[in-house]
């Protein structure tokens, strides 16, 4: 007899995890999280570059990002912070760029982020290890900072499996279970697991379950990251930076720094290698726009996946076409940062609750079909 549950979430990265928490949160497990892999957060919830950055142009993903610091705050206990809060730099070398640092101050002024804008001679002043760089004005949030992404997802497993969920790994899904045109469950070799509603929180791979033929349209993207030797100017407490012209940001790492150069390569899914054209594209960056950073000794590197729909904004909502089936995915590079909103929002339209803290319609699923 198949076994039957309430909820099916498919993957345990930070989508999955974090509707699990949300929904356990409000009472309404019990459910089953899959994850094919051999443990959790093995893919981009557990490669990506830990940033916590509220200085979002796209007003929805900076909703979602300020709600999500507040949810993230929630779950730190005494002794045990999930954020360490550095503060974040983004600098304009352009009059574009500049003018849109601008404007996004001035949004955030008026959403009460606590933000200032600063000419270089002043940030310079403040944050001297920016006179390597080549700038004109830089934005300051000092909300901003990094995350612990593992302690991050701990807690949010932990909290589901209080609310009635439990994690399976190695379990890989293989498709739906269909019944009078609606998913009534989910198949794994040739055993069914029975579930009201079933969540695709698959990463990379979302937006194919159930959709062999007309997969949603979303693209997963590599990205690289590289660790730098030590760098003399390196302190714990130091901001993340963000190069808005080059496309480059860093932030401290150990006694060096965690570099990327904003790469974007689309990618099949799984575990991406690394390609040498992304160091040379770092090295190529940094001599345009911190030259004294260009002979950076790069101590390791990888690259994760980062899921994208084409407007960028993620998929939260159910299946239009699949009734019973729910996506929470699409969560790009913004995953982490905003995952307790993700999971707060996909809860509430999975219950039938009003969400009236953002425009839901800006992110269902039926835009990319």
């Amino acid at each position: 007899m198949a076994q039957q549950t309430r909820w099916v979430i498919v993957g345990a990265g930070f989508a999955g995890a974090a509707t699990a928490w949300a929904l356990s949160r409000a009472g309404l497990g019990p459910g089953l999280i899959l994850e094919q892999e051999p443990s959790f957060g093995m893919h981009a919830s557990g490669r990506n570059a830990a940033l916590v950055k509220l200085s979002e142009g796209d007003p929805i993903i900076r909703t979602l990002a300020k709600r999500g610091l507040r949810g993230m705050r929630s779950l730190e206990s005494p002794g045990a912070p999930l954020l360490n809060q550095t503060g974040g730099l983004a600098v304009a070398s352009s009059d574009s760029s500049a003018h849109e640092l601008e404007e996004l101050q001035h949004a955030l002024a008026t959403e009460g982020v606590p933000s200032r804008l600063l000419p270089f001679d002043r940030a310079r002043r403040e944050w001297p290890f920016l006179e390597l760089l080549d700038f004109q004005s830089a934005l300051w949030c000092p909300d901003e900072g990094v995350a612990d992404i593992h302690a991050l997802l701990v807690r949010y497993l932990e909290g589901a499996r209080e609310g009635g969920f439990r994690l399976r790994t190695n379990t890989r899904v293989d498709d739906l279970v269909m019944e009078r045109g609606r998913a009534v469950g989910v198949l794994i070799g040739d055993d069914e697991i029975r579930a009201d509603t079933i969540v695709d929180a698959s990463g990379a791979w979302a937006g194919q379950l159930g959709r062999a033929s007309a997969p949603l349209g979303l693209t997963p993207m590599r990205r690289h990251l590289f660790v730098s030797g030590p760098v003399d100017f390196v302190r714990g407490d130091l901001p993340f930076t963000w190069l808005e012209d080059a496309a480059l940001y860093f932030r401290p790492e150990g006694d060096g720094l965690l570099l990327s150069p904003c790469d974007e390569t689309p990618m099949p899914p799984g575990l991406p290698s690394t390609d040498p054209a992304a160091a040379e594209l770092l090295a190529e960056k940094l001599g345009r726009s911190a030259s004294r950073l260009g002979d950076l000794a790069i101590r390791r590197s990888w690259a994760c996946l980062r899921t994208f729909a084409p407007d960028r904004r993620p998929l939260i909502g159910s299946d239009p076409q699949l009734p019973g089936l729910f996506h929470v995915s699409g969560l790009g590079g913004f995953g982490m940062m905003c995952s307790a909103a993700v999971g707060e929002l996909a809860a509430s339209l999975l219950s039938g609750q009003p969400a009236d803290w953002i425009d839901a319609a800006a992110v269902t699923p039926g835009r990319v079909i």
